[in-house]
């Protein structure tokens, strides 16, 4: 179902593109280019995760770390979920974060992808989203905000493990391993990631990283 999904959209983007042949409008053209555009990131987001779960799976996920930006990365992607999730709005302020840190780009990448989509996922008729970044000690904090379904609280000490879905996720499509392949990558960096949420007002993911790896 997951990779269905885009798979459709990008399909009917496409048909609806060719039955327009010449009569094609740039507003038209631009609509259906971000569905397509947005289909596809999601598919490549998709993949990574299996990949990576895989990796974790056989013991083979291992780390490479260099002194990358997290703001960049935050913003990053902040900007590759916007493609996926135009109706909703992201409220970013991370001035707070060092201006670098050693870890796994690629794998911390995913990390914040993961949360940016969840937090979207689960709030479908909330549109804020609430980034927020600083710095404590020898850690960089990050969090991620949401104003959607929440959590059940018997459910969130088992939030972390492989394949588990929460009772609030019923009818909305996931995998159920995203946030065990999070902490993972989390717990390889020496870091961790705690959860607040109450049902029917939102959940906030806060995830921290020591700034020297």
């Amino acid at each position: 179902h997951e990779f269905r999904t885009p798979l459709a959209i990008i399909d009917g983007a496409a048909q609806r593109i060719q039955r327009k042949k010449g009569e094609i409008g740039a507003r038209f053209l631009a609509d259906k280019t971000q569905q397509i555009r947005s289909a596809v990131a999601r598919m490549v987001e998709l993949m990574e995760s299996f990949l990576s779960a895989g990796s974790m799976d056989t013991g083979k996920l291992e780390l490479t770390l260099v002194e990358c930006s997290v703001k960049t990365l935050m913003n990053q992607a902040i900007q590759r979920q916007k493609l996926s999730s135009p109706h909703h709005r992201f409220d970013a302020d991370i001035s707070g974060l060092p201006p670098v840190i050693r870890c796994d780009a690629l794998a911390i990448s995913q990390v914040l992808s993961n949360l940016l989509s969840n937090a979207v996922k689960y709030s479908p008729r909330a549109p804020e989203i609430a980034v927020r970044g600083w710095t404590e000690d020898d850690h960089a904090f990050i969090s991620v905000r949401d104003c959607g379904i929440g959590i059940d609280q018997d459910d969130i000490p088992q939030l972390f493990q492989p394949y588990f879905r929460a009772r609030t996720s019923t009818g909305i499509a996931g995998t159920g391993f995203g946030l065990s392949l999070v902490r993972h990558i989390v717990t390889l960096h020496d870091g961790d990631i705690f959860v607040e949420s109450r049902l029917g007002a939102g959940s906030t993911f806060t995830l921290a990283l020591p700034i020297k790896g």
